[in-house]
Formats: structure tokens, sequence, C-alpha cells
């Protein structure tokens, strides 16, 4: 069983905001009403504004003037959504710490399913696992290619339907934040990180309202990103392709010596020649441009710069 010296166990929630503030009233109506275990103490809801503007600055005050509970960060610019909630993870306070999405796709009131895992003290990470998602067919689609390409070339194996929500012990999240590297994809640390976890059924539901931020062009952008940062598979295939097509040419100059020493006639074929060339050029250019994003992300952490900025805060 979770223990601790104090009568109540504090829980926190971490809940990133990008362009999606109007949702707040609504989702924090529906957390309050939560009837948590008697141990559970829920001390803070802290909205994390990744850079998305004034309007969603503002919406979160009105909410925050009328709970103390309610906190609010505001990045000085996009970060990226795990940027943004590992700037959360930072600033909570509590002995537990949840992390769900304001949109309530997962709802809530499905972290009632999740606490008495986290309770008994046997794991340190309970992640939600959507039963049926309520997306639309090609979202559903395109969320699973996504998810399986990210295990293929991250090596990791997290189950396709994992969802937003988890909730997470305080020594786990005191581990996250000792992590330095400033390109984060959440879900790989949080494997790296070890410790014990557990996969529990949750409903899942339509957005409240609205339509998420978050398309394909940032699924993409967040895929690209997450690879770099987290696996060095792409490189090893460019060492492999690079060899095979050695391997191929030298196969080739063989072959047309041995034909120009035993007289075969042959046609040059200048066209086709030029075609391989250009061919091979264009890989070369592409892998030399995807090794040199590896590049990019060394410079990144040899500057050390912040992993974010904070420009505002409210009730922190």
């Amino acid at each position: 069983m979770y223990s601790d010296n104090r009568e109540k166990i504090m829980l926190s929630i971490v809940t990133p905001i990008y362009k999606d503030s109007y949702l707040a009233k609504d989702f924090i109506e529906e957390v309050f009403s939560l009837k948590l275990p008697k141990e559970i103490d829920l001390i803070e809801v802290l909205f994390v504004i990744d850079g998305s503007g004034e309007v969603d600055e503002e919406n979160i005050k009105t909410v925050a003037s009328k709970h103390a509970q309610i906190k609010m960060i505001s990045l000085s610019r996009n970060f990226g959504q795990h940027i943004a909630v590992s700037a959360g993870y930072a600033y909570v306070i509590g002995d537990l710490i949840c992390m769900m999405n304001v949109d309530q796709q997962d709802p809530p009131k499905e972290m009632l399913k999740l606490l008495p895992y986290i309770m008994s003290g046997k794991y340190d990470v309970v992640y939600g696992l959507r039963q049926k998602r309520r997306d639309n067919y090609l979202k559903q689609i395109s969320s699973y290619l996504f998810n399986i390409l990210l295990n293929k070339l991250t090596g990791q194996n997290i189950p396709l339907n994992v969802a937003t929500m988890r909730i997470m012990s305080r020594r786990f999240i005191n581990s996250y934040n000792k992590l330095s590297e400033k390109s984060r994809y959440l879900p790989g640390l949080e494997n790296w990180l070890g410790f014990s976890k557990i996969y529990i059924p949750i409903n899942h539901q339509a957005r409240k309202d609205g339509k998420s931020s978050y398309n394909l062009n940032r699924r993409l952008l967040m895929a690209m990103e997450s690879i770099i940062s987290f696996s060095d598979l792409p490189l090893r295939w460019i060492s492999i392709l690079g060899f095979i097509l050695a391997i191929t040419g030298f196969i080739s100059l063989i072959t047309l010596l041995v034909a120009k020493i035993f007289f075969v006639d042959y046609q040059p074929g200048y066209a086709s020649i030029v075609a391989i060339i250009v061919f091979l050029s264009g890989v070369q250019i592409v892998l030399i441009g995807f090794s040199s994003l590896y590049v990019g992300r060394i410079l990144q952490e040899v500057q050390n710069r912040p992993l974010f900025i904070v420009k505002e805060t409210k009730n922190i």
C-alpha cells in the first residue's frame, strides 16, 4: 500500500495547452466532480501553455482565478508538447502525478481506474490502455501506423493503443527530471527509465469540442523528432544501404571488365549510365541530409540551452 507520513497523498495533474484552452472550464468541472479515494487530496491542476498566445493565457487565468488549486505556466514560445509536459513535471509538487489532455478523449473519471494500482506501491507508472478509439477511421489508421513506425525505428515496444493518460510516482518523476537531453520523446524516455509499470484498460471518447491542432503534419514532424532524438537505427540503415550500393557497384565493375576482356559486344548505354549516376547522387544527398539532422541534434545538446523558458505563471 502507498504510504506517507502525511494523512493525505497529494495528487497533481499536468495538462498541456495549445490552442484548446476553451475546453479548460469544462475539463476542470469534470476533474473537481470526481469522487477521489479518501486517501487522496487533489492539490493542483497545472496547465502548461505551450506558447500558443494571449487567448490561451487569458482563458486559463480566468479559470485559475476561481480556484487556488488551478495553476498555470506559460512558456515563452512553442517548444512542443513533450517539452511542455516536461515543464509541468518540473513544477508539480504532488506525490502522485497524473498527465491527461484537456480534450477529455481520455475522460478524467477514467483516472479512478488507475489510482488503486499506483496506490498499491507495486507500480511507478500506470498507463491507460484505450479499449476502443472513438476517432474517425482515418485518424485511427494513421495513429496505428505512426505508433508502429515509432516502435520499429526507436526499438521500443509500446502498446499501439496506449492512452495519453497515465499516473506516475514521485520517485519516477524525480528520475525523469534528472534527464538532460533537449530533444524529448516522452514514451521512449519513460520506457528507458525503467521502473515497474502496468497498462489498465480505460474508455475512450470523442473529443469534447473543436478540432485537434495535432494534425498530420505535426504528427510527422513529431515522428521525425522522436526518431532522431531517441534512435540511431536510421544511421545503421544508411550504413547498410551504402554497403549494398558499394557491393553492387563493385560487382557491376567486375562484370564490365570481364565482358571487355572476352571481347563481348555490348552497347555502352550512356542514357542508362546517366540515370544511374543521377539516382545514386540523389541517394547520397538524401543520406547526407539525414545524417546532418543527427549532427544538428549534437549541436543542440552541446549548446546546452535551457529545455524551456517560462514567460509567466499563475498561482505557482
